[in-house]
């Protein structure tokens, strides 16, 4: 159990970090990301917008996520919608693919993970949680 929760206190602060990067400068986060923007686009006052919205979203969902490694079984249910969440997100980015392409190396990585990762990590926690009934 304390594996797991080590895990998820690490985890954590990667999508703060990464929603905090949104949030700060915006659209070129995705320009990290390898998005391929005009200067016309990164100056969009609504997608700019849309982009910092999205990544206090991102934080907050760290936040939660941290907030559940905290006490696994109080949050069980908290937890099973973050990572469903995620796991949808994925299916997201298949959509997306399939409408537009390949996308870069690096957004490939984080379909990866939501599409592989996820169910994984939702397994481990169901493990746990049966493992641990008194």
């Amino acid at each position: 159990m304390r594996a797991f929760t080590n895990f998820l206190k690490c985890l954590a602060p990667v999508p703060v970090l990464v929603g905090g990067l949104h949030l700060l400068i915006g659209l070129r986060a995705d320009v990290l990301l390898g998005a391929r923007l005009p200067d016309a686009v990164l100056a969009d006052p609504v997608l700019d917008s849309q982009n910092r919205f999205y990544g206090v979203s991102f934080m907050i969902y760290g936040v939660l996520l941290y907030l559940c490694a905290t006490d696994l079984r109080k949050y069980a249910l908290v937890f099973r919608f973050l990572v469903g969440f995620m796991f949808l997100g994925g299916v997201a980015r298949l959509l997306a693919l399939a409408l537009h392409g390949m996308p870069a190396a690096p957004v490939i990585a984080l379909g990866l993970i939501e599409l592989v990762g996820m169910p994984l990590v939702l397994l481990w926690h169901s493990r746990l949680l049966s493992a641990d009934r008194p």
